[in-house]
């Protein structure tokens, strides 16, 4: 179950280094600094630089950090914790953290597990993660073409909102 957080984890490290995709110098210089205490095997050192700019609202920071929650790197783990900063990260159209709900959703992790739901963050997510696409074609070979639709409305309801109208709610 964990396995694949982590594994997503790992991606979404990976992928945020090579695309660096910060909003200023300072936010990049600690969010830079925070991947490399992670990749150092130092992840409270990630979450103590990461916390700041989390709360000021940085959609990488609050991914970030909720996936170290999720995994209990750093921090005790809570999934609570997690989700609320992935939900954070997600209204601001972060796909990063739409694979991190999708996760949370097809494991249950501090929430019902809803296979739907779960297919709707990983759509969203798709096209920039492609463990997220992974995850859409998994579920989605198996999901009855009347749940595709409904799926699919909800993705569309989503994007159409800006990413406010997401379903947050089931994960209060």
């Amino acid at each position: 179950m964990l396995n694949v957080v982590k594994k997503t984890l790992l991606t979404i490290l990976t992928l945020l280094s090579l695309f660096g995709v910060v909003s200023s110098n300072a936010t990049a210089d600690d969010l830079n600094k925070g991947f490399l205490e992670l990749t150092e095997g130092r992840p409270a050192g990630a979450v103590k630089l990461w916390l700041p700019l989390a709360k000021g609202g940085d959609r990488i920071a609050q991914a970030s950090l909720a996936l170290l929650y999720q995994t209990g790197q750093g921090v005790t783990q809570d999934f609570k914790k997690a989700n609320e900063l992935l939900s954070a990260s997600a209204m601001q159209g972060y796909p990063f953290a739409f694979t991190g709900l999708g996760n949370s959703f097809h494991e249950g992790l501090g929430v019902k597990k809803d296979i739907k739901i779960a297919m709707v963050w990983f759509l969203l997510a798709m096209d920039y993660d492609p463990s997220a696409k992974a995850m859409a074609n998994m579920i989605g070979a198996d999901l009855p073409k009347s749940d595709l639709r409904d799926v699919q409305r909800k993705v569309n309801e989503c994007q159409n909102s800006s990413y406010q109208n997401c379903s947050y709610d089931l994960i209060k």
